[in-house]
């Protein structure tokens, strides 16, 4: 074999590593700061603003940048969450009831909440990387994240459908370990590849 083909494929490997290392310290990293739930919009804010600088290949240590960045986006990231922490609580409480007591919620009821549900995930897989990348008080941001989840409807369907697999992974045991290391990370870079074309369209708008 030769040398420099060698050299290559060590390279390769090293990157590969290299990326699996940084995405599992990143998912840890979130799922710690996601614990106290009341700061799950912070850490994942963090977590793309870690990512977007990883894809967009520019310097920095992750857990310094990661930690900096929660500082920084802690008030208005929180209060970001919030409304979609009522939502999803909402909607899970429907869930369950729905198979504890079927038949106990009228379809009325039941249709409306779940369209509603629908669409603030949608809106919700555009307010956090917003928040990251971009400056706004929070009606730019939550704006923003409605304009985008309409504009660019199906990038927003396969980042939400990317972002709900591991919520589907994490009934089966024998998946756990990969989403415990991987489960927030990948399908938040997976994201940042999706909605990375679209940001660098609105800071071109922004010079």
């Amino acid at each position: 074999m030769p040398i420099s083909r060698l050299q290559g494929e060590n390279n390769v490997i090293i990157r590969v590593s290299s990326m699996i290392a940084q995405l599992v310290l990143i998912n840890l990293l979130t799922l710690l700061c996601c614990l106290p739930v009341i700061t799950i919009g912070a850490a994942l804010t963090s977590m793309h603003d870690v990512l977007q600088m990883i894809v967009r290949k520019e310097d920095g240590y992750i857990t310094r940048r990661y930690f900096s960045s929660f500082r920084k986006n802690m008030k208005q990231a929180t209060l970001l969450w919030v409304p979609f922490l009522f939502i999803f609580s909402g909607c899970i409480a429907d869930i369950i009831i729905i198979f504890a007591a079927p038949g106990l919620i009228p379809s009325y009821i039941m249709i409306p909440a779940g369209v509603a549900g629908l669409f603030a995930l949608f809106v919700f897989q555009w307010v956090f990387p917003l928040q990251a990348r971009f400056k706004g008080n929070f009606g730019v941001v939550m704006k923003m994240s409605f304009l985008l989840a309409v504009a660019r409807f199906p990038r927003t369907i396969l980042m939400a459908a990317v972002c709900v697999l591991p919520v589907i992974a994490v009934r089966s045991i024998l998946t756990l370990p990969l989403v415990l290391l991987f489960g927030i990370s990948v399908p938040g870079i997976i994201g940042v590849k999706i909605y990375h074309s679209v940001f660098t369209v609105l800071e071109q708008t922004e010079e």
